[in-house]
């Protein structure tokens, strides 16, 4: 594999850094938008996910919705790429091709080829998840329409760089960060913002305070911070 990318590369990564940090509160949205401007990447979903590491929440750029609803319909137990799916191989390497886990000719035997992705004009396909602390926070699927044109060793370097400039974004800007959230999170933090103390959070929520602790560990988790004080700061 290269170990290193032209220059031209690095400045388009700079670049794509400053677009994506003004574009609060819709980071997902622009960067797809940005990764289609700066580097061709045309055809690309970006997923949320959830505590447990399940995808959630797609938005699509440049796939039509009925291909995004033919994929939740069931297809997507077929992705040789679907993060769920392969997370022992995403935690070895957060960027993957289809080409690292099967071959071209069994891949254009393979159900999901014939009857899912040649359906709507599809070929190649490359995955990229994101992650805070080693845990996932989000994905992004690619896809290229023409059959020779395969994602390549430069694909995946960029996007070593982009995806920490990724996750940094979707984690500390706007709308996205709340997202991570449950929604029992969401009443706790909602709380801490007016002036509640754990115990007071523990009686208007039915919960005991020992779980108010744990909701705020993660909370603080989730958002960088070490304590109520710093939440409150950057949650303002």
């Amino acid at each position: 594999m290269y170990n290193k990318l032209s220059v031209t590369d690095y400045e388009r990564i700079i670049y794509f850094a400053s677009r994506i940090t003004r574009s609060i509160p819709k980071v997902r949205s622009s960067a797809l938008q940005e990764l289609s401007a700066i580097f061709g990447y045309n055809h690309t979903l970006f997923w949320l996910a959830d505590n447990q590491g399940q995808l959630k929440d797609p938005i699509n750029y440049n796939i039509s919705d009925r291909m995004l609803t033919d994929y939740l319909d069931g297809n997507y137990n077929l992705d040789f790429l679907y993060p769920p799916h392969k997370k022992d191989l995403f935690k070895q390497k957060n960027v993957l091709r289809l080409s690292d886990v099967i071959t071209h000719e069994q891949y254009e035997m393979s159900e999901y080829y014939k009857s899912f992705m040649s359906k709507y004009g599809f070929y190649d396909e490359m995955v990229v998840t994101l992650s805070h602390n080693e845990k996932v926070i989000g994905a992004i699927g690619m896809s290229n329409r023409e059959k020779n044109n395969y994602f390549t060793n430069e694909d995946v370097l960029r996007f070593e760089y982009l995806s920490t400039i990724i996750s940094s974004a979707l984690l500390y800007c706007g709308e996205e960060k709340k997202s991570l959230l449950s929604k029992r999170e969401q009443e706790v933090v909602t709380l801490v913002k007016k002036g509640y103390t754990n115990a007071q959070i523990a009686t208007e929520l039915f919960i005991s305070i020992n779980t108010v602790k744990k909701h705020l560990q993660n909370i603080f988790d989730k958002y960088g911070v070490l304590n109520r004080t710093e939440l409150i700061s950057k949650i303002k």
